[in-house]
């Protein structure tokens, strides 16, 4: 799919929680993205799954904020 506008890409910092061995972690990741809620949380829980080697649904987002 491909887009005839361009947009802007801001960073983000992203908290999260997993739950790896029994226990709960808390962690933070720096991403890329456009200003949308909806696809900062998706890219975000894709990319921690990924990086974790976890299941997506046993993401949690906690919190972004852009920096």
């Amino acid at each position: 799919m491909l887009k005839s506008k361009a947009e802007k890409l801001r960073k983000f910092e992203v908290e999260y929680s997993i739950s790896k061995n029994k226990t709960i972690v808390n962690k933070t990741l720096i991403i890329e993205s456009i200003n949308d809620a909806n696809k900062i949380m998706k890219l975000a829980k894709l990319d921690i799954s990924t990086k974790e080697r976890i299941f997506i649904q046993d993401v949690k987002i906690l919190r972004f904020r852009a920096i």
